[in-house]
């Protein structure tokens, strides 16, 4: 392994960076949340012809309980991280595990709560209706686990795929078929770029880890081809949008930079960082 200081190291992780990336995804969940409920209420806009958002306007305890389910997922992988890498003599510091085990136990919490179905905690919520929107969730977040697990090429594939379904269909629960609203789709696409941008940057730390990299698994041309495809649908389901901001394009061109110039944002891998964050850009 060739490191180097400052954890801008080639191959070396930043285990800080990575442990500040899950509360900002927290952040930045519960901040795509808001602007769901902001620009697409039920009185407001509907997603496709004949349905609407079922939002109620405000965040609810099951938003909270879905975040932790999501939150989950980083933590369990921030865990996976330390435990491999310190199969590779970087050992796993005390905080490391206490970090893990403390955003670990959220979403454990919040299911107990759902289990317990109090109509205090949940709000009106019909409770077939809740137990289809952890459904996806859960299996999402199970399945990114288990291909983790697994590995190989399939696993390199299926990853992102598992992590965007997770995030779009926890944002998206209160519609009785997320997959028909064309913002769901568009969610889908943006969540599988953001990941493909950051396993981009991540090559050099999950070859020396042997952990699933799409990049390292998949043809380069393949991979190019892959990312203009998505790139040109996000663009297509954007223009069909009735009101369009600028804030999918300036996304886009955000990512397409840091690829073009990645050394800047290569430092104690700030990139993890400024990756996430920037998805608040797709609803602004």
């Amino acid at each position: 392994m060739s490191f180097r200081a400052k954890g801008a190291s080639q191959g070396r992780p930043h285990f800080i960076t990575q442990a500040l990336g899950i509360p900002v995804v927290a952040v930045v969940f519960v901040s795509l949340r808001l602007l769901l409920l902001n620009q697409f209420s039920l009185d407001a806009v509907s997603v496709t012809d004949d349905t609407h958002l079922g939002f109620g306007g405000a965040l609810t305890l099951v938003d909270f309980m879905l975040l932790g389910c999501c939150i989950w997922v980083y933590a369990m992988d921030f865990f996976i991280d330390g435990l491999r890498w310190d199969a590779l003599g970087v050992s796993m510091r005390p905080w490391q595990v206490a970090w893990a085990i403390v955003w670990g136990l959220i979403p454990i919490f919040g299911l107990l709560l759902v289990a317990l179905g109090t109509s205090v905690l949940v709000g009106e919520v019909d409770g077939w209706f809740l137990f289809g929107a952890f459904r996806w969730v859960v299996l999402g977040g199970m399945g990114y686990l288990l291909v983790r697990w697994l590995g190989g090429k399939m696993a390199a594939i299926l990853g992102p795929c598992f992590i965007a379904i997770t995030f779009a269909s926890a944002l998206f629960w209160d519609v009785l078929e997320p997959w028909e609203a064309p913002l769901w789709r568009q969610g889908v696409l943006v969540f599988v770029f953001n990941v493909w941008v950051m396993q981009w940057f991540e090559q050099d730390k999950d070859g020396v880890s042997i952990s699933n990299n799409v990049w390292r698994s998949v043809d380069r041309r393949w991979m190019m081809f892959w990312m203009a495809v998505v790139l040109i649908a996000l663009l297509v389901f954007w223009g069909g949008q009735a009101q369009r901001s600028w804030g999918l394009p300036a996304l886009l061109l955000l990512y397409g930079a840091m690829l073009i110039l990645p050394n800047p944002v290569r430092l104690f891998r700030l990139y993890r960082l400024i990756i996430d964050t920037a998805l608040l850009l797709w609803l602004l």
